[in-house]
């Protein structure tokens, strides 16, 4: 790749989003503390790269366009295929780019689409963080504003390993147990467990 060689500060152009990718980044070693970090890099800026590409030049799904798609489908109750999927988006007016992308991040079969699994990634690839996201789980899939814990499970498993390096079985094991004990849950109840409490930044 051929360079031009910097002689002077004038020549130095900072993107504007540097200095918050770089911020997010560090702060995500700091926090992961990776025992391989080329590898933890990797795998990071990949990820960033995903969720940057399902959202250039179109409108990310807001939590009321992803509710209507979820109701319209049934909830959830049987599996779709992705063309019933699709029209459920179009519907809703979800660009056709975003159901795309969803596709392809899920790996999902075209004959059998999880509804749940496909709107639970387009929320989390339209959130700019963890926290955001457990919020959005049930604005989007609560009719009340609680859901069963099972379901809340369920749902988060679906960002690990490969959206979310910490979403792994033990910490999921671990959130399950403190869990354990109450049939439905409310955002506000999962920000008093001890294990997702860090990852919601509520130290």
């Amino acid at each position: 790749m051929d360079v031009e060689p910097i002689f002077c500060a004038e020549q130095i152009v900072i993107p504007h989003n540097l200095a918050d990718i770089l911020k997010a980044y560090t702060k995500e070693v700091i926090r992961r503390q990776p025992a391989d970090i080329i590898a933890f890099s990797a795998k990071y800026f990949t990820n960033l790269a995903n969720v940057a590409s399902g959202a250039a030049n179109t409108q990310a799904p807001t939590k009321e366009q992803l509710r209507q798609v979820y109701t319209r489908g049934g909830a959830g109750s049987a599996p779709l295929n992705e063309s019933q999927v699709s029209g459920l988006c179009k519907q809703a007016g979800v660009a056709d780019a975003v159901v795309s992308k969803v596709m392809e991040v899920g790996a999902f079969d075209p004959a059998f689409v999880d509804l749940d699994k496909f709107i639970f990634l387009m929320l989390a690839m339209s959130c700019e963080d963890f926290n955001r996201v457990c919020m959005g789980v049930f604005d989007v899939f609560s009719d009340n504003g609680s859901l069963p814990t099972e379901h809340f499970m369920q749902l988060i498993s679906f960002l690990g390993p490969d959206m979310d390096p910490d979403v792994t079985q033990a910490f999921l094991g671990a959130l399950e147990q403190e869990l354990g004990g109450l049939p439905t849950i409310t955002y506000m109840e999962i920000c008093e467990a001890p294990t997702i409490k860090p990852k919601l930044g509520l130290s």
